[in-house]
């Protein structure tokens, strides 16, 4: 590709990962219940996702994969019925303080659990979202030749997913570096409840989509 084909192509990755949507909600909630640690384990967990589906269409296997309906319907189900696991763990979870400073963020041990937690969450909502899979068909199909090299199309991956992670990393660093923080820790519960409801919409709403189509 040309230099001004790869500008496009980058912005564009930009702007996609830019986007709101489930994977946002996730990324910060991550990042007020644990820090901005446990964000950007979140953030680089949902790269990986990113480069796996960008991967997947830029082989070509992907096109195939979008021909088949029950397949998205399958992807679309996992990823309605893994939102509502979420929301429904944040309603009936502890309300997560948000953390202040190095001396209020809980042990160490805490720490590691609430990391993996955000590595499994991050890599989920994005594998089970279809609309990646739309996004990546769309985009590679103007920029990815048919004979292009694998190189070629290990680096166009790569870079959606170097950008969508770095983008949720900044998120996350903002956030939990935000004075407003303060004011969310004082009521963690109530914010945690909230996320919950977001998240139960957000997979109600991907349900009733897969209803309608």
């Amino acid at each position: 590709m040309t230099e001004s084909q790869w500008l496009a192509l980058l912005a564009i990755c930009l702007l996609g990962a830019m986007s709101p949507g489930p994977s946002l909600a996730v990324v910060v909630r991550h990042s007020l219940a644990g820090g901005h640690s446990s964000g950007i384990f979140c953030a680089l967990a949902h790269g990986v996702g990113i480069y796996l589906w960008a991967m997947l269409m830029v082989s070509g296997l992907g096109v195939l994969m979008l021909a088949q309906p029950a397949w998205l319907n399958g992807i679309r189900i996992v990823g309605a019925a893994f939102l509502l696991y979420l929301g429904a763990r944040a309603l009936m979870g502890p309300g997560a303080p948000v953390p202040l400073s190095a001396d209020t963020r809980p042990p160490g041990r805490h720490r590691g659990g609430q990391r993996r937690q955000a590595v499994v969450d991050g890599i989920v909502i994005a594998l089970s979202n279809p609309k990646i899979a739309f996004f990546f068909a769309a985009l590679f199909s103007q920029f990815v030749k048919p004979d292009a090299p694998v190189w070629e199309k290990h680096v166009i991956a790569m870079c959606a997913a170097v950008i969508d992670a770095a983008w949720y990393a900044l998120v996350s660093l903002v956030l939990s570096g935000s004075a407003w923080v303060a004011r969310l820790h004082q009521h963690a519960a109530l914010v945690n409840q909230g996320f919950g409801v977001l998240l139960i919409a957000l997979a109600f709403s991907l349900v009733w989509h897969l209803a309608m189509s």
